[in-house]
């Protein structure tokens, strides 16, 4: 069975809910848990029940946009009994879910632990590694619904996942369950045999053994890759191991954080911290820093990641003229943020940009973007263009280019466009033959009706999707090849790495992913989930997958995870009244296990061979008047998380020993 939405006939549409993160702390595993605990709670299970087109106790769940998915239930590939459900051919865009949940709340006790189990498994799902969103949601009696939400790997056979939901609000009534894809794909899952029920010690016990994965040892040898000075930071491939190679010709690896100095009250800032700052060091922002880089080089930093402050710039330059070990330098150019005013994004056929806050994307043909970015890049580059401590440049900040090839209306991009289909059609009769179908019919007298009528695919087998996905694709390299050219115009000798790529709209980098390889290094921004005390099977193919379509290098630009007893996560009333940060599903339960994660998760990283380096977010906690999150290796109070710390320190350090990296 299909469900569509298409504007005028509605089958089912499920208001796109703007839940909070849940309070819950979600262990998850691939193993088999105790099946010998009583009373599963959830209606119909194993979908064995059918009442007209869906099974009983469960209703489809469609996103609020234009779009369809398929459902079915499948009578012969069930994990057990006769069936499974199966979802599949989205089309949507790529944060919205398609999916299915349960029909009625699931009661629960807020003074009880539970664990949730199903099983899945993926078919042709080849555009994104994490397909599958898993999600529950916590309704309260006082409070707004609570949600978390966590994302699957693809599976060609069947898997076991089972989630540990040990800590809920006290008023938490009941919950609803839901499972979707995420992404806009052709593949399907199959999800069978869901059991949610209450866990006792034993069960939880075996959990937090479960969640344990190994830990792999790095191999390389950064002694031994001897290259010639070059006198600027460069990239080398020795054997199968990337490298960072300083200006004197030393490889390394990046094992990197921002230095940050405390002073801003609201977005990543600490309140507390700032009125901190004013009482212990008035103005004077270099005396702290040179406190932090300091206190950075023996917790075994040996680079600063690129949001860091330019005081720690001076203490670099000001060591390595001294021939001193110093800490490298890198910087964000962000194109894509250029002012409140700027209108020059690329934008949809009802004039809505792509992407929100400061991750719009730029339309590359708008000649007012293109003086503006080299306004910029003119004014940013100067202070580090012959600096040999500087070590390079990141384009841009997590833009969004999800859906891209709905967004060809620009003012600019949309005359580009109707080149681009000039140039291939010739003839307006020959466009309208070709774009004709069962999705819609074409009769334009030129190529500019299109920029009147501003057409979009409707389906995977409309045919506007060859053009508007060929079109995509120039959008995108023009973007590159702009930035590209600009930087390496400006500054010909520090390396030039890519857009700092995050995880929420790379389920559509698979139509561009090769034109990234134009940069010298690629840059990933990645939070891992806590699926497990580390990175995930899903999250670490991301990775590989990017190294193989671009052949390039890899950077982290940004990770970390935060833990419980921060304090930065409680449930009661809040001086700001901020709600649970985003990271909320990502945590730990305290600093301890904080420093297994960053131990297992840099031992992962480093053992990718591809990998020249991962930089910590952040310092400092993040407890300013409008977020609070815990980020940081510093509190509020300006004292180092001390388990947390020595992981960090021994873990480094043993990065170093393991790869024979300088000291």
């Amino acid at each position: 069975m299909e469900y569509m939405v298409d504007g005028k006939n509605i089958n089912i549409i499920m208001k796109k809910l703007s839940w909070l993160f849940a309070a819950i702390s979600l262990i998850i595993c691939t193993c088999q848990p105790p099946d010998n605990i009583p009373g599963n709670l959830i209606v119909n299970p194993g979908f064995e029940n059918v009442s007209g087109a869906f099974p009983e106790g469960w209703v489809p769940l469609m996103a609020d946009e234009k779009g369809t998915f398929r459902f079915d239930i499948s009578r012969d590939q069930a994990h057990s009994g006769d069936n499974a459900i199966e979802i599949g051919r989205v089309w949507s865009q790529a944060w919205d879910m398609n999916g299915f949940k349960t029909d009625s709340a699931i009661p629960l006790d807020p003074a009880s632990k539970y664990i949730l189990s199903f099983w899945y498994k993926t078919n042709s799902v080849e555009e994104y590694p994490i397909p599958l969103v898993c999600r529950f949601m916590v309704n309260r009696d006082q409070g707004k619904p609570l949600r978390y939400s966590k994302s699957l790997s693809t599976r060609e056979d069947w898997t076991k996942i089972s989630w540990l939901l040990d800590t809920l609000p006290e008023d938490a009534v009941s919950g609803d369950l839901a499972f979707s894809l995420r992404i806009r794909t052709k593949g399907t899952v199959m999800v069978d045999d869901v059991d949610f029920r209450m866990a006792d010690e034993s069960a939880i016990r075996q959990f937090e053994s479960w969640r344990r994965i190994p830990v792999p040892s790095p191999e390389g040898d950064a002694g031994r890759a001897a290259y010639e000075g070059a006198g600027y930071f460069r990239v080398e491939k020795d054997s199968d191991r990337w490298w960072l190679v300083d200006p004197e010709g030393q490889a390394n690896w990046a094992i990197a954080t921002m230095g940050e100095i405390p002073g801003n009250k609201q977005g990543n800032g600490d309140y507390k911290l700032a009125e901190w700052f004013k009482k212990e060091y008035g103005e004077n922002r270099l005396e702290y820093a040179r406190m932090q880089y300091e206190l950075l080089d023996s917790w075994g930093f040996n680079s600063f990641a690129g949001w860091t402050a330019g005081e720690f710039a001076k203490i670099s330059s000001e060591k390595h003229g001294k021939e001193e070990k110093y800490m490298p330098m890198y910087s964000v150019l962000n194109f894509s943020i250029m002012g409140p005013d700027k209108d020059y994004y690329v934008k949809d056929n009802k004039g809505n940009y792509k992407g929100v806050h400061d991750h719009s994307f730029p339309d590359p043909f708008n000649p007012q973007w293109r003086r503006d970015a080299r306004e910029k890049a003119e004014s940013r580059i100067r202070e580090y263009r012959d600096k040999a401590w500087f070590a390079g440049w990141f384009m841009d900040n997590e833009i969004d280019y999800s859906s891209l090839f709905r967004y060809v209306w620009g003012d600019y991009s949309a005359m580009e466009f109707i080149r681009f289909l000039e140039n291939k059609y010739r003839d307006i009769k020959d466009l309208n033959k070709a774009w004709s179908s069962t999705f819609g019919s074409y009769d334009y007298d030129s190529f500019n009706d299109i920029l009147s009528d501003k057409p979009e695919p409707l389906e995977w087998d409309d045919p506007l999707f060859i053009d508007f996905t060929a079109f995509e694709r120039i959008i995108m390299e023009e973007y590159i090849n702009y930035t590209y050219d600009l930087v390496k115009e400006l500054d010909p000798d520090h390396l030039l790495i890519s857009n700092r790529l995050n995880l929420g709209p790379m389920m559509c980098l698979h139509r561009t992913l090769d034109l990234w390889s134009r940069y010298d290094v690629i840059c990933v921004n990645i939070y891992p989930q806590n699926l497990f005390i580390g990175f995930s099977k899903g999250e670490l193919e991301i990775l590989d997958w990017i190294h193989e379509k671009t052949g390039k290098p890899l950077i982290i630009g940004e990770w970390s995870v935060p833990a419980l007893d921060s304090e930065l996560y409680d449930f009661g009333k809040d001086p700001y009244d901020r709600p649970l940060d985003w990271s909320w599903p990502q945590v730990m339960k305290n600093q301890s296990e904080r420093g297994k994660a960053y131990r297992t998760c840099m031992m992962q990283l480093a053992s990718k061979p591809y990998m020249i380096g991962a930089g910590w977010f952040k310092v400092l906690d993040v407890n300013s008047t409008t977020r609070r999150a815990n980020r940081g290796m510093i509190n509020s109070e300006h004292q180092a998380y001390s388990e947390m710390t020595r992981a960090v320190s021994s873990t480094n350090n043993e990065i170093k020993e393991k790869l024979n990296l300088p000291k």
